[in-house]
């Protein structure tokens, strides 16, 4: 979902990370509690002092809304869903599940722990602040953790607004699942809601521009904007995943195969292959039976000059049983197969016999073209 992102971390392995856009509010956010937030409540300080309460802020911010994921991340661990990662982003975080919760107790206990997590948080910071009052210590703690205390009550009431995809939109939508036994109900009402929403918080934007609050204005539109199309592709994606749920792997692989021998060089593999059929990976097979691949990362990594005395046998990728799938896998399952993959190529065996190959690309391309000429799936 995020490709322009920087890894800081990894906590119980799960990758955590930034996306370009958090350096964005990291620097308006410091700006704004350094000139406005703090000056306001504590006038007098040295302008030092208010800079310095603005950047702890900002980075007491930044370590809740990665408690706040990992708060999802650590309960979905528990459940065996896999984590692809954690991505503080310009609008705050999320929590990259690779598999949906496969029911509705899970999706609840999975969507509540974040919010869980800031409510503690929020007493925490609020007790360390009136610890801090009684015992006369310096504003520059006070004020930093009176504000970490009111930014997490603001995140938890935000997302417990019953819109998707916040969080209260997924606790809705358990319950409407566990209610009425239909997840297709419950994913049209909740995100409906969360287009509703995005729609309510646009237009209190423009509402805002018009009475001259400009930043504020902008903010709220960009907000509901964001929410709104994140709401509608939320829901594109539930019905990609109802659509796959009904066909086999068959109906998607591509069967017009592009193997190559192990006892090729490199050369004729670029010149025979890579120049002519244009992919970035390639089966290898000794007597139509598949014994690994190799990818253009490997080809790179040889110098030009050995490209007719190297061969293909010395650059051979083991195959992993997660890259390995049948043609009769519900298609379903094959892409969330695809997700654990070190790539998005998945190979087609059939009683060991090699007969094809199997990318999100190839999934996801006939999905699109059955609703756009059917139709999203009626209710």
């Amino acid at each position: 979902m995020f490709q322009k992102r920087f890894h800081i971390l990894t906590f119980a392995g799960i990758p955590i990370g930034i996306h370009v856009s958090w350096f964005f509010i990291a620097i308006f956010l410091t700006w704004t509690l350094a000139a406005g937030h703090f000056p306001y409540l504590y006038p007098g300080l040295p302008v030092n002092s208010y800079w310095s309460m603005g950047l702890s802020g900002m980075l007491g911010l930044f370590i809740c809304i990665i408690l706040h994921e990992l708060g999802h991340a650590l309960v979905a661990k528990h459940y065996k869903l896999p984590v692809a990662q954690i991505t503080l982003f310009i609008f705050g975080g999320i929590a990259e599940l690779k598999k949906e919760p496969k029911s509705p107790l899970v999706e609840f206990f999975v969507a509540i722990a974040g919010p869980i997590v800031s409510i503690v948080l929020a007493m925490f910071f609020y007790m360390i602040a009136q610890l801090g009052d009684q015992n006369k210590w310096p504003l520059i703690i006070t004020g930093v953790t009176y504000y970490l205390a009111l930014i997490n009550t603001l995140i938890v009431l935000f997302n417990l607004v019953p819109a998707f995809p916040l969080d209260g939109g997924r606790i809705l939508r358990s319950i409407l699942w566990g209610w009425k036994k239909d997840l297709r109900w419950a994913t049209k009402v909740t995100t409906l809601m969360g287009s509703g929403f995005g729609f309510f918080l646009l237009f209190f934007g423009i509402f805002n521009l018009i009475t001259g609050n400009f930043v504020v204005g902008v903010w709220f539109i960009i907000l509901g904007l964001f929410l709104q199309r994140t709401a509608m592709v939320c829901q594109s994606q539930f019905y990609v995943g109802q659509e796959l749920k009904e066909e086999k792997v068959a109906k998607f692989m591509k069967t017009n195969l592009d193997s190559v021998s192990a006892d090729i060089t490199i050369k004729d593999l670029i010149d025979h292959h890579v120049y002519q059929s244009h992919h970035h990976l390639y089966p290898i097979t000794q007597n139509d039976r598949l014994i690994g691949y190799i990818t253009l990362q490997e080809i790179k990594s040889v110098p030009m000059q050995d490209w007719d005395i190297t061969l293909v046998k010395n650059f051979i990728q083991p195959l992993l049983k997660e890259q390995i799938v049948s043609p009769h896998t519900n298609a379903l399952a094959a892409l969330e197969q695809i997700n654990l993959a070190p790539f998005p190529t998945l190979f087609v065996l059939d009683k060991e016999r090699f007969i094809g190959i199997l990318t999100a690309q190839d999934l996801l391309k006939l999905v699109s073209l059955k609703l756009a000429l059917e139709g999203t799936p009626k209710y």
